[in-house]
């Protein structure tokens, strides 16, 4: 038995959200703040017995912002289990939450509701048409008002508005179903808790373990030995006893001790007098009660295991201590996978903080699947780069939410084998980005960064852009995980077209070698364009930009022949061929121009080439259009605020030539961002940050 699904409505910064699972390792991954302890702590209040008993009881906080007013709202969390086979302990489960269809199915359900007192005048003064009513019935709930109920069998799906709206009824509109009706098909039956079925492990984010296993509560240590004094024979018992009550009285009655009670006291009557004073003493208090003193071991850990020194848990290195808490919790769990428990789920919160690279790796692929399902929450591009995307869930944070994504779904295995072959350390940042940029060469990868830290003053990681090289050939492959019913970020591939710079003979029989290999370059290009263009209709999430024929001769015909003719002196020895490849640069006949750029490239080669020309960069710099409406693409969503950044960087640059100046920098500082944008666009309408903008209003008008 394993969890196929876990759907969220309205908890914490969820909406109205469903988290896909499979069996055996699933991770979630997102950018901080994106809800991954959110989600691990929704599994856990269907699932984890260690949580307190009033856990379920919510507070006002853990209602979704982007509802506003929580009051009248409902929360709800259900998982759907998969696999109820017919043993002993699943049937219990599927005879409390299994559906009436047949199949080896069930569903948990966990709302956090108004209480029925309180529905019920919501739907008489509903009914009765009375608004005002309603609203204040609304005004005056508070979080009493409210309680959780657990229930199997649910056939609803809340993440479905009307759905929703028919059961809890409508806020915004002030209409509220009769509770007496409510659909028990749809809601499910009122069961207790499957705690007692299930077992669940939860190894929380490593931030301050040292002060964790310190604690009674949180300290794992204590939880392998609870109980274990049941197990130690008796005779131990009383030797171990005996011996603590001796060490009390013999610490007890040193000269010393008694000498500092004795003081104590004579202090005591000379401050208070004989008639107030209490008696004092001082005595050893180590408890001589088994259980007690188990509880007052500590873990003592030495550099490895080679080490004959063992010192405090404290002394020992931030990375260290993780991973003796993260031993100590898969210990625990190995402890209650013993049992007879139908199934057991281990949740792990971001493993990675203080471990480094080859341990974050080896850790996430040795995790136990063995009658296990396993949720493990990361941000770390180790972890991710080794997880299956297959049972990944990607969160996205957005404005008083977070969206959910699987890149896997509806993607056929091969597919799927091939997109997680390419994810290594170095190109899975793509699943945190905001936006990505795939390029399909070095000279792209190095220069496209630079151009836009260059000319907007605003690096690709400022702006949440990932931009990864790749052979063009595996554009689909890799684009294929941005789709509506996958990942819902932007993805703009940049690639050539490769047109010839001279025009081809009609007759391709004609072609001289070099014709030749122009026309085979023409051909592929136009091939790849034709592909994408199919690959990418239907899909708003994925857009192709082409240079018309290669980056370095796009760049150099944007205007850029300055910053090229910088390159030839580190690229030349002889000052003939400097003098020849400056000329040919500055030629108004574009073939000519665009085959001395070529040269630079081929001379150099494109990826040093590409490091050569980023270090003659400027503000002044030209990025050609194709380019630009690839960022603007990517770059969807990008905080107004980083916008007017880039504004006040390129008017402190100056690269204008204006008959009527802009204000001042105090009056611009004092502007509202939409002010200073629509000013600014006015002004400088064909400066590159007014194309930015301009593309993105022609990209996302809808």
């Amino acid at each position: 038995m394993h969890i196929s699904q876990i759907r969220i409505r309205h908890f914490r910064n969820f909406h109205a959200e469903r988290f896909g699972f499979q069996k055996g390792v699933n991770t979630l991954i997102g950018e901080n703040g994106s809800g991954k302890t959110n989600a691990l702590y929704a599994i856990r209040l269907l699932l984890d017995e260690s949580l307190a008993r009033n856990a379920t009881r919510l507070r006002e906080t853990d209602f979704c912002r982007i509802l506003g007013d929580w009051r009248g709202h409902w929360i709800i969390i259900s998982a759907d289990f998969v696999e109820v086979d017919p043993s002993e302990g699943c049937q219990l489960i599927k005879h409390v939450a299994g559906h009436m269809n047949g199949k080896a199915e069930g569903t948990f359900t966990l709302y956090f509701r108004p209480k029925l007192s309180v529905r019920q005048k919501l739907y008489q003064s509903s009914q009765e048409g009375d608004s005002e009513q309603t609203r204040r019935t609304l005004e005056a709930i508070t979080i009493d008002d409210y309680e959780p109920v657990t229930t199997g069998r649910s056939t609803a799906d809340f993440l479905d508005s009307s759905t929703y709206l028919g059961l809890a009824g409508d806020v915004n509109a002030l209409a509220f179903p009769n509770p007496d009706d409510d659909d028990q098909d749809l809601l499910g039956v009122r069961i207790g808790a499957i705690h007692t079925e299930v077992t669940c492990t939860f190894a929380q984010a490593l931030r301050d373990v040292v002060a964790d296993l310190r604690g009674y509560r949180s300290n794992p240590l204590l939880t392998l030995l609870r109980g274990m004094e049941n197990s130690i024979e008796i005779g131990d018992v009383d030797r171990i006893t005996k011996l603590v009550g001796r060490l009390n009285s013999d610490i007890s009655s040193l000269p010393e001790i008694k000498r500092i009670a004795s003081g104590i006291q004579e202090t005591l009557h000379a401050t208070v007098g004989h008639t107030y004073s209490p008696g004092v003493s001082i005595e050893s208090a180590l408890p001589d009660e088994i259980e007690k003193l188990l509880q007052r071991l500590t873990v003592s850990v030495g550099d490895d295991v080679n080490s004959n020194h063992r010192g405090e848990l404290a002394d020992q290195s931030l990375g260290g201590a993780n991973l003796i808490y993260l031993a100590l919790k898969l210990l625990e769990y190995e402890v209650k996978l013993r049992s007879d428990m139908v199934a057991h789920f281990l949740l792990i919160e971001e493993p990675e903080a203080h471990i480094h690279t080859h341990i974050q790796k080896t850790l996430f692929e040795n995790q136990p699947t063995k009658r296990t399902q396993v949720f493990l929450s990361t941000h770390s591009t180790q972890i991710s780069s080794a997880a299956k995307i297959g049972s990944m869930n990607v969160l996205a944070r957005r404005k008083d939410h977070a969206d959910v994504f699987q890149p896997a779904t509806g993607l056929d295995p091969s597919a799927v084998k091939r997109v997680e072959r390419y994810l290594d350390a170095v190109r899975s940042p793509l699943l945190f980005a905001k936006g990505v940029i795939l390029v399909e060469g070095e000279a792209e990868l190095v220069m496209l960064p630079a151009m836009v830290r260059a000319v907007l003053g605003l690096s690709p990681d400022e702006m949440g852009i990932s931009i990864l090289a790749m052979d063009s050939a595996f554009f689909e492959h890799i684009a294929a995980v941005f789709h509506p019913t996958r990942l819902r970020r932007r993805c703009a591939i940049v690639t050539d077209l490769d047109v010839a710079l001279d025009e081809l003979p009609q007759d391709s029989k004609e072609d001289s070698a070099e014709q030749k290999s122009a026309r085979l370059a023409q051909k592929i290009g136009s091939s790849r364009q034709s592909r994408l263009t199919a690959f990418t209709s239907g899909n708003p999430w994925v857009r192709a930009f082409y240079a018309q024929h290669t980056f370095e001769v796009d760049f150099l015909h944007a205007s850029n022949a300055f910053e090229l003719a910088k390159t030839v002196d580190g690229v030349y020895k002889r000052a003939s061929d400097r003098e020849r490849i400056k000329a040919e640069l500055e030629s108004d006949d574009p073939s000519i121009t665009g085959r001395a750029a070529l040269s630079l490239a081929t001379k150099a080669g494109k990826g040093w080439f590409a490091l050569l020309l980023a270090e003659n960069l400027s503000h002044q710099t030209y990025i050609p259009d194709y380019i630009v409406q690839a960022v603007a693409f990517a770059a969807e969503g990008l905080p107004k605020a980083a916008l007017r950044r880039s504004g006040l960087f390129r008017l402190e640059k100056n690269p204008f030539d204006l008959a009527e100046p802009f204000p001042d920098r105090k009056q611009l500082d004092a502007m509202a961002v939409d002010d200073f944008l629509e000013l600014y666009r006015e002004k400088a309408p064909n400066d590159v940050l007014t194309r930015v903008l301009d593309y993105q209003d022609q990209f996302f008008a809808a």
